[in-house]
Parts: structure tokens; sequence; C-alpha cells
């Protein structure tokens, strides 16, 4: 199956933002998506990336390979490629924070017709106690790159904005110790986790500051999953204290020049919106899951303050039919669109099992409504 045409044949940022930061109710519900795996931007795009070459980006160091260079430069092409067929008003792009990490294992799934995943070391990582973190290498501020906002930023169409995705301070801790030596040494020694945030949350300052203070970035998109399907991964007083107001500097450093903070959490995080929506001051959330709570659901407690992004569920959008994915789609958009602040997308991300045909019916029926009511 192929689209039945793009979901809009002209881009338009300004709308976007509008849209995101609450300032208008009218005109068409645009779309999101944190990201798309390889897999579903070349299908759309028509473009080639090899199967493993998102797990060689991803694990990049210090001294990227060439082939990892090169690798990056492809991606990125994909990107813009992929925004333009689709018709989204952005291009993602991740800017360089060349942190060592532990590498994400790549693992089949015999469940997903044994498609590639990258998956996390939950058991241990590169920091696993005090003396790890003092003999550990970590990169100075001017080691953040802007190379590939600069390059994207030349390949967007008019109209189109760079869409910066900064990696979150608390992923990187989970990734760098473990979530199980993270979850101990939080109780066990909580200041080895914030020596380790601290650390991360300078990076991610000027990362997220230079970001938004490139003349082609619209907007900034923070990743932070912070929750399971139940709860916080930690509690929320640990959060408040150790995370949130890390997570306020970062936010100011993307406000101080005026471009949008979109925070993308996984999980259960209603015990910190409060902390999130008036302490760190994020401008919208992204990141749904029925079983958790319905997007609609979200949107009726917070569309007064922040706006909500995506909220097909990812589950449905992998094993539903098209009809399904139409109709659940035509129920989220009656919920949330009249309101305003609210953008059409997954629940998560267009994953590399994800059936393209019911991608694309959520983005048909996002344009049926807006050709409707707009």
């Amino acid at each position: 199956m192929t689209i039945e045409r793009p979901f809009k044949r002209h881009y338009d940022f300004e709308h976007f933002r509008r849209v995101v930061m609450r300032e208008t109710g009218e005109g068409p519900v645009p779309i999101i998506e944190l990201f798309a795996d390889p897999e579903i931007m070349c299908e759309v795009s028509g473009l080639d990336f090899p199967a493993d070459g998102l797990l060689k980006v991803l694990n990049i160091g210090v001294e990227p390979t060439v082939e990892q260079l090169q690798l990056g430069v492809q991606l990125m092409d994909i990107s813009v490629a992929f925004s333009v067929a689709a018709g989204y008003d952005y291009a993602s792009t991740i800017p360089i924070v060349p942190v060592p990490r532990t590498d994400y294992l790549l693992l089949e799934n015999p469940q997903q017709d044994g498609k590639v995943r990258g998956w996390q070391d939950e058991h241990r990582g590169l920091i696993m106690n005090r003396d790890d973190f003092e003999r550990f290498t970590w990169p100075g501020l001017d080691s953040v790159s802007l190379i590939p906002v600069d390059y994207t930023a030349g390949q967007v169409p008019e109209g189109m904005k760079v869409m910066a995705f900064i990696n979150g301070i608390f992923e990187d801790l989970k990734r760098l110790m473990g979530v199980e030596n993270m979850a101990i040494k939080s109780v066990e020694e909580p200041a080895l986790c914030g020596d380790i945030l601290e650390k991360l949350t300078k990076l991610a300052v000027a990362a997220t500051g230079r970001s938004a203070a490139h003349p082609a970035v619209g907007a900034v998109f923070y990743g932070e999953d912070m929750g399971f399907n139940t709860s916080l991964m930690l509690s929320p007083e640990w959060m408040r204290e150790w995370v949130v107001p890390r997570l306020k500097r970062i936010a100011d450093a993307c406000h101080a020049h005026g471009k949008p903070f979109l925070l993308h959490s996984c999980g259960q995080i209603d015990a910190l919106m409060e902390d999130l929506i008036e302490v760190v001051g994020i401008d919208a959330r992204h990141s749904f899951q029925d079983n958790i709570e319905p997007v609609e659901e979200v949107y009726r407690k917070y569309s007064d303050r922040i706006s909500i992004l995506g909220g097909v569920d990812v589950d449905l959008l992998a094993r539903g039919t098209p009809a399904q994915v139409a109709e659940r789609t035509r129920s989220i958009l009656e919920a949330c669109a009249p309101g305003g602040g609210y953008c059409m997308g997954s629940g998560n991300s267009v994953t590399n099992f994800v059936k393209i045909d019911n991608y694309y019916a959520m983005l048909d029926e996002t344009r049926r409504w807006n050709e409707k009511h707009s």
C-alpha cells in the first residue's frame, strides 16, 4: 500500500509552532513523530539503509569511524526525505554529544518476524561505582557539535524547520549505570547518581541551548523515559530532588531562545506532571499507551496548560487493521482536535514492526479530518 496522497503538499512549521504553543485552535491538525525507524523511513522515502546501521550510529563514541560518519550522513538524508514524503513540517536530527555510552545490544525478536531491535543492558554499565566515575572520560562542552543540525538545515525545503532531538539525562544515567545498578545506587549512593547527572546536565544544557539558538531549529524534542506501565522508575521524591531541577535548566536553555520544549517520556508519569509543567516548564508532552492512560484522558487533564502530542497506540499500529487504526485516529481527533493544542501521531514512534498500511491509515484519516473540519 502507498499513501493515498501526501498528507500535505506545503510545509508550514510556523503553524505547527502556533498549535504546539496553543496560540491557535484553527487550521489543520499537524502530524508529529519522535522518530521513525530506518526501515519505515526507507519504505516511505524509497531510499536504502543497512539493517544494523542505526545501532552503529547510536553507539558512536568520541572517535567515530569513517563508516559511522558515512552512516550518519545517510541517516540524515533519509530523515529529510521521509519528512518530505510523509508531509511533516520538520525534519529531525541529533546534535553530537560524544558521551561514551554502554553499547546497545542488537537482538532479533522472533515474535516480530525476526526484526532486529536495539536493547539496553539492564544489568551492567560503564559506571558501576565511584571508582568507575572517577576514571570515566567526560567530553568537554566544546565537543558538543551542531554539524548534524547544520547539514539537515541545508537539506530541508521551504517552510520546514529542523527538530533537534536531545537525549535525556535520566536516559543516559540508566545507560551508563545499567538500570538495576542505578536503582540500587539511587538508595545506597544517591550522590554518585547526582554527580553523573550533573555531568550529563551540563552537556545537555550546552546541546539544547546551542541547538535552540540555531536559526533553522524550530523546536527541541527532549527524550526522557521516566516511567513504566504503572509508575515512575524511581520514586517521585527522588526524581524531584535529583532530576527535576536539572530538567528545568535544560528547558530554560531552550526557552532562552524562544523555542518550544517538547517532552517525550514513556510510562505512567502522572506523579511528576505538576513538576514538569510548573517547575520544568514543558510546552508539550508526548508518548501514550492505551493500557496506561489513553491520550484523550491526558488531554482532558492538561491541555489547558500544555499541548498533547500523538497517541495512536503502537500496539494497534503493529497488530491492528487499517480500518481499526482509522477508527481510533478519528476518535482521538474528535476528542482532542476541536480544543486545539494537539498534534496527531503514534503513541511512541513508528517502529520497524509497525505495519506500513496502518501508518498510512493514520495519516490518511488525519488528512480527511482536516479537509472536513479546517
